[in-house]
């Protein structure tokens, strides 16, 4: 028997750390090294991934939350400058209004994301662990 299972909505799995990894990955890619100043500087590879996330709890949790705001696949980029300039942002129309006054290549940094994604995707694959982040209960991750 084979099964097909797709998760489009985070029941089986949360995308919303796998997006944190790709996004900041890709942050990092387009504006080069003098900007890493999220997470110390450092880019995230799954042998520093675990400790980043128990290192930075504070900035993972802000990532979680101002990824509710997300409306445009650019928004990962918006978040990840958010954090970056350690701007406050208390709803969706500070979002939007700090969103808008960005001058920026969406499309390009959106094509980084997901040259990114793809990356990682294989490398995940590659070592036999997918890389899915799933909720605390027991789900079986086929590949």
């Amino acid at each position: 028997m084979k099964i097909l299972a797709v998760d489009f909505d985070g029941v089986i799995s949360d995308s919303a750390l796998k997006s944190l990894f790709v996004s900041h990955n890709a942050y990092c890619q387009y504006f080069g090294l003098k900007v890493k100043k999220n997470f110390g500087g450092k880019l995230f590879t799954f042998e520093n991934w675990e400790e980043i996330k128990k290192q930075y709890k504070k900035e993972m949790d802000n990532y979680r939350r101002l990824r509710s705001y997300i409306e445009l696949s650019g928004d990962f980029f918006v978040i990840i400058k958010i954090m970056e300039e350690q701007v406050q942002i208390k709803d969706q129309q500070e979002f939007i209004a700090y969103r808008s006054q960005l001058q920026f290549d969406y499309q390009f940094f959106r094509e980084l994301f997901f040259e990114e994604k793809e990356e990682w995707q294989k490398k995940s694959f590659r070592k036999g662990k997918p890389f899915i982040v799933p909720f605390n209960r027991n789900i079986l991750v086929l590949k």
